[in-house]
Formats: structure tokens, sequence, C-alpha cells
């Protein structure tokens, strides 16, 4: 089990193998929600090795751990190993009072309710799936073990179609290092940022959230990531969020001049780099 106390001494967790990995199934891991990651067995080593360098990995232990005493038939072996749980967790995971208090009153009682820990798992999940979720889809660790499973086929499909280029993971890595190369990078990362935007549908907070950081990060003037739209485009933004309206078509006239940007100059240059023709030198036929 996960020892809070040795967390700076334990050995790295292995990275899982490519052998018998198709690049669909590894692609797909970033697709939805978090699940689509934890489902799969490759997946979810590869995700517990990112947790592992980002210091985080006890939220996946103790999910695991979870599972773990739901499955035991013996009710003096799920109380002694639930005090362990609390034992080995209650310092590492970052719990509300109330959920904290749930866990310890369900740990103190002399017969288990598994419903006192739902509150504690629910948090533990929402924190996975809203935090370390979408920075694993763009981690280094995520991205260099789809790129060994990339088949030059798709890569070389990105010369045909930049729609193919950007909706690849790999490929809009490659292209977001170009970007920076040419001081265009903002515009790339605003698309990316628009796309979670639209993921969030039927989510009306973490919608209403986004869309003001958006506007904040990327379309505000004079902001270090300004991208540069038409100033009526703008403006409607600006007045759809002031007056609360905000839904999955907010952001939809600004993505379609960013790709018509992106697709008129840089896109033809990256296509002619050292970054991308390098990329396919390397790439199994």
């Amino acid at each position: 089990m996960f020892d809070g106390k040795e967390k700076q001494s334990r050995d790295p967790p292995p990275l899982p193998s490519t052998d018998g990995v198709e690049y669909p199934r590894a692609a797909s891991w970033a697709a939805g929600n978090c699940a689509n990651v934890l489902n799969d067995d490759r997946g979810k080593q590869l995700f517990r090795c990112f947790l592992f360098q980002s210091l985080a990995e006890e939220n996946l232990a103790f999910l695991e751990a979870m599972d773990k005493l739901k499955k035991m038939k013996s009710s003096d072996e799920k109380v002694a190993f639930a005090r362990e749980i609390l034992e080995t967790y209650q310092g590492s995971i970052n719990l509300s009072s109330s959920s904290m208090k749930s866990f310890r009153n369900a740990v103190a009682s002399e017969t288990l309710d598994m419903e006192e820990f739902a509150p504690a798992i629910k948090e533990v999940k929402r924190l996975l799936e809203n935090d370390q979720f979408p920075r694993f889809r763009r981690s280094d660790i995520y991205l260099e073990y789809l790129e060994e499973l990339l088949p030059r086929a798709y890569a070389e499909k990105w010369a045909q179609s930049f729609e193919s280029l950007l909706n690849n993971h790999v490929g809009r890595h490659h292209f977001r290092i170009f970007l920076r190369s040419i001081h265009a990078e903002e515009n790339l990362r605003f698309w990316e940022a628009v796309v979670e935007f639209r993921s969030s549908r039927n989510k009306n907070t973490a919608m209403n959230n986004l869309g003001r950081v958006i506007l904040n990060t990327y379309l505000a003037e004079g902001t270090a990531n300004e991208v540069f739209l038409p100033f009526g485009v703008r403006q409607v933004i600006e007045r759809r969020i002031h007056d609360n309206h905000i839904d999955i078509t907010l952001f939809d006239e600004a993505i379609k001049h960013v790709e018509q940007v992106l697709r008129n100059d840089p896109y033809v240059r990256f296509l002619q780099s050292s970054q991308y023709l390098d990329l396919l030198n390397k790439l199994k036929t």
C-alpha cells in the first residue's frame, strides 16, 4: 500500500509496455472522462506514472484501496483495513473537513457503513477528473508514449488535412512546439481551451467559470497570451459573458477565425519545418 511517510523515497512505478497496444487504444485514454484511462490496465499504469511525477499518486492509491475494501467479505478484516486506510491517507489526500469527519466516523464504527465513505471517494474522483486527468492528457509522459505508437501514415495524413493535425494529440504537440518558435503558440492554446470549454456542456458552473477564464487569459487586451480577433467578435463574447448568456456556441466565431489564421501560414510552414520532417523520419511505417 502507498505509504505517505515514504513518499519522497519511493522508486517510480514502471512505465507500461507498448507491446500489443495499438495507437487508437492509447489515444482513447484522453477521450471523454477519467474512466477511459482507469479502465485500461496499460492506461491506468501510465496515469499512475504521471501521478507519481506530479506527487499525487496517493489519490489513485486511495481509490484502489477503497475498491479493495468494498470487495472484502469478513467484517473484522474490513474494519482493520479501513483503519489502515485512514492511518495511511489522512495526512496525504486533500479532503474537506466534512468528508474526513464522515470517513473517521465510519472507521470508528463497529459495523462499517460504506455510504459514509462515499463523500471522500467522490471528492478524490472529482480531483482526478477535474485537475489531474486534464494535465495527464497534455503531459510529456503520455505524449511520448503515444508518439512511440504513432504509425507514419497518421503523420503523413497531416499534410493533406489540417483537421487531422489538430485532432491528433501528437500532431498538435509538435505543431505547438513549432508555433512557439514563431511566437504564435497562444492561438493553439486558445483553440485547445475552447475544445475543453465545449466538452463541459451541461455543466453550467464549469462552463461559466471556464468561459470567463478563457476571456481573461486569451481575449483581454494586453494579456501576455492575447489572441487577436476582429473587434466585433470579441465584443459579442464579452457581452454574452457579462449577460451570463454562456453556452456551447460562445466561442464559435472566434474559433473559426483562429483556425483560419493557423491554416493560412503557420500550418504550411509547419509542414516544411524540421519539427515535422524529423518526426516523419523517425516514425515506423
